[in-house]
């Protein structure tokens, strides 16, 4: 089992914390969430590689206008691709402007920076940090949305992969009282070549999908039970045996602040 960092587990009790003070100090201005959960997987891959992990996040904004925000993830796919490599959280950070153009349509657009803070030793051959600068552009109508992420930067470590590009398209529904249904599906594509082998990272191109039921038990209070998978090549997204691309079913519990 992924054991964190005393400092990992006081970064999400700290950063729960201040959303929840703040929410009381200005319940307009800010928002929080802090979220358990039995696999972490973000963009159809397991980034927790099965384990257990926890998130804790803050928004500032909650309106029309200027608004950011920085979320804390726990993680073990760098640690399982680098042995010796010591990085246990994905540290995002965000900002940007939203807009809601009717009652029932939204826009927003921004720039988000993923960072992945820790202990990182030589490797051979050398590997780049995975640190990532991306645009974001955001369309939503009533429980129906899409969002373009495109990467400012080589993304996640891979050298001339700069123009990456993630597009997510989800919707939910309100199925009965205190249930609702979401499905999700995403692609990643990579632009550019790898300098040494000359492969074109397009390889590393999948579509993944998301189907799950969220039960409100409680006010703020929500257990979500979600099933992912992905057409990613397992040769190239496999990690000392486990299939970060594969079929996996997963229990998220989230309070919101």
């Amino acid at each position: 089992m992924r054991r964190y960092p005393y400092s990992v587990l006081y970064a999400f009790v700290l950063l729960a914390g201040f959303a929840a003070v703040a929410h009381a100090e200005t319940p307009n201005l800010v928002t929080g969430d802090i979220q358990f959960m039995t696999n972490y997987v973000g963009r159809g891959l397991a980034q927790s590689v099965g384990q257990p992990s926890a998130s804790a996040e803050l928004d500032i904004g909650a309106g029309d206008g200027a608004y950011g925000g920085i979320d804390v993830t726990g993680i073990n796919w760098i640690d399982q691709l680098y042995p010796g490599d010591s990085v246990s959280v994905e540290v995002d950070g965000w900002a940007g402007y939203r807009m809601h153009f009717s009652p029932d349509w939204i826009g927003k657009a921004g720039v988000l920076r993923l960072q992945f803070p820790g202990r990182y030793i030589e490797q051979a051959p050398p590997a780049a940090r995975p640190d990532t600068t991306e645009f974001f552009a955001r369309v939503g109508w009533n429980d129906v949305s899409a969002q373009l992420n495109y990467s400012l930067s080589d993304s996640f470590g891979t050298p001339d992969s700069k123009g990456s590009w993630y597009l997510d398209l989800s919707a939910s529904q309100a199925v009965y009282p205190g249930w609702t249904l979401a499905a999700h599906v995403g692609r990643k594509h990579a632009t550019g070549h790898d300098p040494v082998s000359g492969a074109a990272h397009r390889l590393n191109d999948y579509t993944d999908y998301k189907f799950s039921v969220a039960w409100a038990l409680a006010d703020n209070l929500q257990l979500t039970l979600a099933h992912t998978w992905t057409n990613a090549d397992p040769g190239r997204y496999t990690l000392n045996g486990y299939n970060v691309g594969g079929h996996h079913t997963w229990l998220l519990l989230e309070r919101d602040f």
